[in-house]
């Protein structure tokens, strides 16, 4: 299995934990289609604060599990605080490198959130409003 298998089978996880839950569902998976492109615009620290400043179980859930691929990279990200806090902290090298993984990495969660989460670029006008 190579690398970017690996992130779509632990993507594909999490997002079908997601699809069960009709309160996260929505909230998430527009979130899974923003990220990435918020990564590119912003930075990868400045987006995973602006996901994490928005609250709620579904955005905590979604850095949660991109703490969880991002293990692999850095050993001391457990979870969405120490995910902040290593991209916070991280020196240039690194941070490039966990910006990488996280674009890779992301791509997935939005693939997914338009096939499994049935979550589309339209839905993000009615998240707006809330």
């Amino acid at each position: 299995m190579n690398l970017d298998q690996a992130r779509a089978i632990l993507a594909y996880r999490h997002v079908q934990a997601i699809a069960a839950d009709a309160a996260m569902k929505p909230k998430y998976g527009i979130m899974a289609l923003k990220l990435p492109i918020l990564v590119r615009t912003a930075g990868l620290c400045q987006a995973l604060h602006f996901v994490q400043s928005r609250g709620g179980d579904a955005h905590e859930a979604l850095l949660g599990h991109l703490a969880e691929q991002l293990n692999r990279v850095d050993p001391q990200i457990r979870d969405a605080a120490s995910l902040c806090h290593q991209v916070r902290h991280a020196k240039m090298r690194a941070y490039l490198h966990l910006t990488r993984e996280a674009a890779a990495t992301l791509q997935w969660y939005a693939r997914l959130a338009q096939s499994v989460l049935k979550v589309d670029r339209t839905s993000e006008e009615s998240d707006a409003q809330h």
